[in-house]
């Protein structure tokens, strides 16, 4: 079995983990346990921590569940724009977003897993794997909505040849800091 295929793997592990033990421990408050539609969005950074010029800045939105186990369950898409280059990578994923209680917590983790079609300039187009796990505080929240503060790391499996002689972008690696909001 390949690295990214175990580190997927482990992911959608820790992803479901959540799900079977609010299932064998359904003991939050009644209030706090109805679910419904929830959506989101946030704006971020991505610092290259691999030393490609590969920064970015990225625009992601998402859709799915939320109850008082999740601040979110679902589905999620984005830009993620190269602010020193013509790349983009444009992530499709799932997303949870738990404080792993039956109710909201200050702090909360970020998980998100999918694949990234990535395009670079002289390049085909590819899709590769993409993750990011990080965690964040809740900075705000009202009766409809929820804002808050994240620290990730990101995992983008693109790999080309740069721009410069005898050089090899292989797999980007970013900690990323967004801001976002959920309703």
């Amino acid at each position: 079995m390949t690295k990214p295929l175990k580190t997927l793997l482990a992911a959608i592990c820790m992803m479901a983990s959540p799900l079977i033990y609010a299932e064998e421990n359904n003991q939050a408050p009644q209030n706090e346990n109805r679910g419904g539609i929830a959506w989101g969005a946030n704006i971020a950074t991505g610092i290259d921590m691999g030393g490609d010029d590969m920064s970015t800045l990225n625009l992601h939105a998402c859709f799915g569940y939320q109850n008082g186990w999740f601040r979110i369950a679902g589905v999620g898409v984005g830009i993620d724009a190269m602010m020193s280059n013509s790349c983009r990578s444009f992530p499709i994923y799932a997303i949870v977003q738990t404080s792993f209680q039956p109710t909201p917590r200050l702090l909360f983790g970020d998980f998100r897993a999918g694949i990234a079609y990535n395009q670079a300039p002289g390049v085909p187009d590819r899709a590769n794997l993409y993750l990011q796990p990080g965690i964040g505080i809740q900075l705000a929240k009202g009766s409809t909505f929820s804002s808050y503060l994240s620290l990730s790391y990101t995992y983008n499996g693109m790999s080309f040849y740069g721009d410069q002689k005898d050089t090899l972008v292989h797999n980007l690696h970013r900690a990323t800091v967004s801001i976002g909001v959920t309703f």
